[in-house]
């Protein structure tokens, strides 16, 4: 929902956009809208102003914005499942194996982020704009910085 917010609010142009009109394209409620739109001004991507005539607009370029840099605004759990018991010491497999899966974890959460990083927001709207919404419903590779 944080690509397709900053994705409306590039397509805009600088325009302000109310988590009304948001909401109705996410297909959200509005309140949800508003604490996504906060944790992305936190983040310095968005800039947000309230009253009747608020709404929030793009902070910076789409050029300037990294999926990377939207996915650490928003994401607030591990992207990866993991146990909600804490293994038993004493046997041998559940003593050792949250080690190795930390690490193993935070390596693919290195490469998920690695990977965001080289994709401007910019280049996603190229990548959206030549897709048919008609088409194969499978997105177009999102284009790189």
């Amino acid at each position: 929902m944080g690509v397709h917010t900053l994705l409306l609010l590039a397509h805009t142009e600088g325009e302000s956009l109310t988590s009304a009109t948001i909401s109705r394209s996410t297909n959200t409620n509005p309140v949800v809208v508003r604490r996504l739109l906060c944790a992305l001004s936190k983040a310095g991507l968005v800039q947000t102003q309230k009253g009747p005539r608020g709404g929030a607009r793009l902070a910076r370029g789409p050029e300037a914005i990294t999926l990377g840099e939207i996915y650490r605004a928003v994401e607030t759990t591990e992207p990866l499942n993991r146990p909600r018991a804490v293994p038993n010491p004493r046997c041998p497999v559940g003593a050792r194996m949250e080690a190795v899966l930390n690490s193993i974890f935070a390596s693919a959460q290195a490469a998920l982020e690695r990977e965001l990083d080289q994709t401007s927001l910019a280049g996603f709207v190229v990548a959206y704009q030549s897709t048919d919404p008609k088409a194969d419903p499978a997105p177009a590779a999102a284009g790189r910085r």
